[in-house]
């Protein structure tokens, strides 16, 4: 068999994934197999007909491991049990011609000779796929729902920063700031915490709009007085922004405005009486209720019905729905005007200047842009988890965003989306499953004869969830030193030259 490199990546993710999952994940990744070969096809000057037989081989590559999983690991301690139906013969054929069906579909696709016909085909394709998804996760019950809304939701962010990073060549550290502006705002205004903001009875749909516009006004005041900063000095200006917010909104629980004036006079003439309160008189406001957080908060609703916690289907498609909307409206901004001007100022600031780009405005309009996304992000978050506090809203945050960008390819809204998918499935679901496999492995070896506190160290010691942190950063510097450009470059983008 002669693949692509990305077919043979593609087979080789697919068969590790059934290799530590097994069970009905089996399908899924072999979806993702042979969309990959289909799509490597043409490079690999294979036909359509030699994208399927491929496409077969990978599916039964990718259905032995998991067969593998379903028989053998499986016997190990601790681990999850697979559903009967998912060991069944048929399941393991159906996987092996679902993933050449696929891979001769793509295939089919990204060989037609017209370039409209290969962008929507696919766009059909992913469509398709995402449709279909929640309802197969459902029905199998995959449980994989909730890691792929938050997944979403981190895009969300980093579609943002891809603007402020990716285009504008802007590298912005305290990106979580907006975010925790945005949920904040959410918060405030959908929860009974404040009962006369509560009583107004805001809506969803109004208040993610909202929280989008202030979190683009903080935008405003923090590209303000950065734009005359570069490189390190801005990352660093920016990160301070980033820990700044969470610590003001840990302290906002007792909240009191005096006028100043009537301050400073009573300071001079040592009598407090003549201080005039503006706010928080007689008891100061618990505006963001510290370290405790800010719950319940109110849920979308729509046509009469109201979004609950563990139906995650509309949720889902909500969450997609918003991710579809903003990853169209960036890719129509990359194309207009100030789309171009961003790109200007990263790749050349003086020529662009020369050229009469106006810098400071532009430069404004990315950090407002980007940090309306992140506040988007930052309303659905709170309405989807009816929470917020000031720990949710770390400087961990900003890091991993800014490595979705990296990993997926910055400038590439395609990589971008990639990128987070891949962080955040790693972080929510593989790692553990994989956690589940080591563990079953070391119990029914070297601990069975192990003393505690040995078999204590060498549990810590592989316990590959406390070194997703390393993995990422591993992640990147291979990325930096094998692909720079990430998983999927940025092409180049053909203007209009009437506009």
């Amino acid at each position: 068999m002669i693949l692509s490199n990305l077919g043979r990546i593609g087979v080789i993710l697919a068969a590790a994934l059934a290799f530590i999952m097994g069970g009905w994940t089996v399908l899924p990744l072999v979806v993702l197999a042979g969309a990959l070969i289909g799509y490597g096809a043409r490079d690999a000057g294979h036909s359509v007909g030699r994208a399927a037989i491929s496409g077969a081989i990978g599916g039964a590559i990718v259905a032995a491991a998991a067969w593998f999983f379903n028989t053998i690991l499986q016997q190990l301690p601790g681990q999850e049990a697979v559903p009967a139906e998912s060991k069944q013969v048929f399941v393991y054929v159906g996987a092996v011609v679902l993933c050449a069906a696929v891979a001769g579909l793509v295939a089919m696709i990204n060989s037609h000779p017209n370039e409209n016909v290969r962008r929507f085909g696919m766009l059909g394709f992913l469509a398709a796929c995402a449709i279909v998804f929640p309802f197969y996760e459902q029905g199998t019950k995959l449980l994989w729902a909730s890691a792929v809304i938050v997944a979403l939701f981190y895009i969300l962010q980093a579609l943002g920063l891809n603007i402020v990073a990716g285009y504008a060549g802007m590298l912005d550290l305290g990106y979580v700031a907006f975010f925790a502006i945005g949920g904040y705002t959410a918060a405030l205004l959908m929860s009974p915490h404040i009962p006369e903001l509560f009583a107004m009875k805001w809506s969803f749909w109004i208040v993610i709009f909202i929280a989008a516009a202030l979190a683009a006004i903080f935008g405003l005041i923090l590209g303000a007085p950065v734009i005359p900063l570069r490189g390190d000095y801005l990352a660093i200006v920016t990160l301070g922004f980033g820990e700044i917010v969470p610590i003001v909104f840990k302290n906002l629980e007792a909240v009191k405005i005096v006028e100043p004036i009537s301050q400073f006079i009573a300071a001079f003439t040592g009598n407090p009486a003549a201080t005039i309160c503006l706010v928080g008189c007689p008891n100061p406001i618990n505006l963001t209720n510290g370290n405790q957080g800010v719950n319940p908060i109110s849920r979308p609703e729509i046509f009469g019905y109201t979004f609950e916690t563990g139906v995650y289907i509309p949720w889902y498609f909500l969450i997609l729905g918003i991710v579809v909307l903003s990853a169209f409206f960036i890719s129509r901004l990359r194309q207009s005007r100030v789309g171009r001007a961003w790109v200007g100022i990263r790749d050349n600031e003086l020529a662009a200047n020369a050229m009469g780009v106006p810098l400071v405005r532009t430069k404004l309009t990315a950090f407002m842009i980007g940090a309306m996304f992140s506040g988007f992000a930052g309303a659905f978050y709170a309405s989807y988890v009816s929470f917020v506090s000031p720990e949710a809203f770390e400087f961990s945050i900003s890091v991993i965003v800014l490595a979705m960008v990296i990993l997926g390819g910055s400038a590439s809204i395609p990589g971008v989306i990639l990128g987070g998918l891949v962080i955040k499935l790693v972080d929510l679901l593989i790692l553990d499953k994989l956690q589940l496999v080591i563990g079953g492995l070391l119990r029914a070896t070297v601990l069975q004869s192990a003393n505690e506190g040995f078999g204590l160290f060498l549990s810590s010691l592989f316990d590959v969830t406390q070194y997703k942190l390393l993995l990422f950063g591993l992640i990147l510097v291979i990325m930096m030193l094998v692909r720079p450009q990430g998983l999927v470059p940025a092409s180049v983008v053909k203007y209009d030259t009437k506009a």
